[in-house]
């Protein structure tokens, strides 16, 4: 082969390595996207508008958390934000966990159970979130991590 072969298969190669490098995920590490929304169980039936109990305050019922793919989730953990911050360690309002992964999920709802999935530690229900204060949702399916902020706005979160 000539020089100017060599050159061009050169190019050819570090162009595809640039484009692997800048245009795909294959060298990032992976992530999950997490949103989530706040809404009445009676909402989230009946689709309808705001509830309002009778003492005036706005029902606040399950935080629903949407991954936007489906995946085998390994370990799902709510810590609050400010105790995360200072120990890695803090002690979960809600966690659970599989040992193989649970069945294929894009969304859930804070306390409710998972399919495939267990509390962590036994505890009748998850500890009651408190509006105002900001947690830290904690993913895990097998090596692919996602964490998300939130806080409840409004009226104490009912307890089911």
């Amino acid at each position: 082969m000539s020089r100017k072969e060599y050159f061009l298969v050169g190019l050819v190669v570090v162009l595809v390595g640039l484009y692997a490098v800048f245009f795909t995920d294959w060298f990032r590490p992976k992530s999950m996207r997490i949103e989530h929304s706040t809404r009445s169980l009676r909402e989230a039936w009946s689709g309808g508008g705001q509830r309002v109990d009778m003492t005036g305050k706005r029902e606040l019922g399950n935080v629903m958390f949407a991954l936007h793919w489906n995946y085998k989730l390994t370990s799902v953990k709510v810590v609050p934000l400010a105790e995360y911050q200072t120990n890695k360690y803090a002690r979960p309002l809600w966690e659970l966990v599989a040992k193989s992964g649970s069945e294929p999920v894009d969304g859930f709802a804070y306390g409710m159970a998972v399919s495939g999935m267990s509390p962590a530690r036994p505890m009748p229900e998850p500890d009651p979130l408190v509006p105002g204060v900001e947690y830290r949702l904690i993913v895990m399916a097998g090596s692919v991590k996602g964490e998300h902020d939130f806080k409840l706005e409004g009226a104490q979160m009912m307890r089911r």
